[in-house]
């Protein structure tokens, strides 16, 4: 009897074992996955656009190569912290050239430390790699503690991992190589309004103080101290946002100033877009810190000329 125990447990841990490899293997080839696409064949852009869900719906790299000149990618992730921002900017290093710019998404929302996370299924497959497995290790000690367990590296978040390896099974099968949105960016096409701001009202009918959230600002800081070790020059940039929900941000002015302060600490730029036409209108958003498709076409041709000018202006000082 014991033996026909032993038996069991020797098929199950091979049973388990197998499917962690099969779903390694898959993960990665799913194109759709963006760890996976640039962990997995080139990009070697000249720009990164880099953040949560904002820059996601609102960067367009290929608007601004038309306005600009140069090619991008948006490496941006839906709810992103800064932690995994430099985990996707680890792994784009890891396999392509460095950029010439990143362009780093920074609010008052995202040093807060309350609304953008650190999605650990986003790398389950990669989590032989140091720098992901310390990462997950700090941003997700839960799951970090299952991850030696065969295939409890994929358990653990199933309900978002199986469908990421089904996908990939489907684009190993049919051959596809290239991402349904190959420059990273997705479009807000047919959003309507999302009713974000009315339900924040409800919640904080007077208005909500944020915080500037030390681990948060400690993650910025490593992000940052990455993209120079490559030579990267980095902005860090605020998109406009409906002025409806200004009156609600009670510290807004006080966290600008801090993130301009870090910013001129470290050397770098720090671009805010808070004064445009468009933040009048909900007709340009589809959310108070998104843009819809008229909102994000002009904003991205103000963006590029914003760089524009001052790449020329820069070129006159040095």
């Amino acid at each position: 009897m014991n033996r026909r125990i032993l038996l069991f447990i020797a098929l199950l841990l091979l049973l388990l074992l197998g499917l962690e490899k099969l779903y390694d293997y898959f993960l990665l080839k799913n194109v759709n996955l963006k760890s996976s696409f640039v962990a997995s064949q080139p990009v070697n852009a000249d720009v990164l656009f880099l953040g949560p869900c904002e820059p996601l719906w609102m960067m367009s790299p290929a608007l601004f190569q038309k306005y600009a000149g140069l090619k991008g990618f948006n490496l941006s992730t839906v709810h992103a912290n800064f932690a995994e921002n430099e985990s996707m900017l680890h792994l784009y290093l890891e396999h392509n050239k460095a950029p010439q710019y990143l362009f780093l998404y920074v609010t008052t929302e995202s040093v807060d430390g309350a609304f953008n996370v650190f999605n650990s299924y986003s790398f389950s497959q990669f989590i032989s790699d140091p720098f992901i497995k310390k990462m997950i290790e700090t941003q997700d000690p839960d799951y970090y503690r299952w991850v030696y367990w065969p295939f409890m590296k994929h358990a653990y978040y199933n309900s978002f991992i199986t469908f990421n390896m089904l996908q990939g099974v489907k684009h190993e099968l049919t051959g596809r190589k290239i991402p349904y949105y190959p420059d990273g960016y997705v479009p807000p096409h047919g959003i309507t309004w999302d009713m974000r701001y009315e339900h924040f009202v409800k919640e904080f009918p007077k208005g909500r103080h944020f915080e500037w959230n030390l681990g948060e600002v400690k993650s910025l800081q490593a992000l940052l101290d990455l993209a120079k070790a490559y030579g990267i020059k980095v902005v860090l940039y605020e998109s406009p946002m409906l002025n409806e929900i200004k009156p609600f941000i009670l510290n807004r002015d006080e966290i600008k100033q801090k993130i301009a302060k870090f910013a001129m600490q470290n050397k770098v730029p720090y671009w805010v877009f808070d004064t445009m036409q468009i933040s009048n209108t909900r007709s340009c958003f589809f959310s108070v810190l998104n843009t819809n498709d008229k909102g994000s076409a002009i904003f991205n041709k103000t963006f590029a000329d914003y760089f524009l000018r001052e790449e020329r202006r820069d070129s006159l000082v040095h």
